[in-house]
């Protein structure tokens, strides 16, 4: 169907309109058309496609952001394990210190051929767990640790389960949140000892040993009228 307007000048504009979507304008000929269905399918293509990659990279991004907050948390439990490994084998070291004999080293903490190693329940928080009354960590941290006594390989009655040579291996394996687990291996000797390897205390109060333990390895029991003096490197 075609409508043909005149202005009733010979210059004459010309419109054609048809149903067939184009527009005519007499005079320069040109057609103006309007998008065919063809078109505007292949738009919704490429904006289909645009959308579908901007998801892709916002998936990337999140499992991004996700696995670096797992791998801080990682590196956190594990720093908290090796800091209740190293804790539990200062605690260790600190209890043999003042538990080593003369003349048998440490001998009641080790078992032949390392066979079912001693777990000393007397150093403070070993094996204790999270919450429990004796754990020495705050509750927060969810850290605990467990403490083996081993004799060295190198001993000559390592079979025998005697420490001939006074050198032990203390194992501490702490542990953190998540199952996060970190082991030390302190190799401790104590070759020249005397008494029971410790130091004598400068101070003391009255009725109590030197270094309030409830033990006097080194001078008598103080009281008001005993004065007594020790010089390091002296025999007690």
């Amino acid at each position: 169907m075609r409508w043909r307007l005149f202005s009733g000048r010979p210059a004459c504009m010309l419109a054609t309109i048809s149903t067939m979507g184009s527009l005519r304008m007499g005079g320069n000929d040109r057609a103006v058309r309007r998008p065919g269905r063809g078109q505007r399918g292949n738009a919704m293509i490429v904006a289909l496609v645009a959308l579908t990659g901007l998801v892709g990279l916002g998936s990337l991004a999140m499992l991004s952001v996700q696995g670096g907050i797992a791998s801080s948390g990682h590196d956190r439990f594990q720093a908290i394990a090796l800091y209740a490994a190293e804790s539990g084998a200062a605690t260790a070291l600190d209890y043999l210190r003042k538990n080593v004999m003369e003349s048998s080293g440490w001998t009641r903490f080790v078992t032949p051929n390392n066979e079912d190693p001693q777990r000393p329940a007397e150093i403070p928080g070993n094996g204790v767990r999270p919450g429990e009354p004796d754990n020495l960590f705050s509750e927060n941290l969810q850290a605990w640790y467990e403490i083996e006594v081993r004799n060295n390989l190198d001993d000559p009655r390592y079979a025998d389960g005697i420490d001939s040579d006074k050198r032990i291996l203390v194992v501490a394996t702490g542990h953190g949140p998540n199952g996060a687990i970190a082991q030390l291996e302190w190799d401790i000797a104590a070759p020249e000892i005397q008494g029971l390897g410790r130091s004598c205390p400068a101070y003391g109060q009255k009725g109590m040993a030197e270094d309030g333990a409830g033990r006097n390895d080194c001078l008598t029991t103080i009281d008001k009228t005993v004065l007594e003096t020790h010089r390091p490197g002296d025999a007690p």
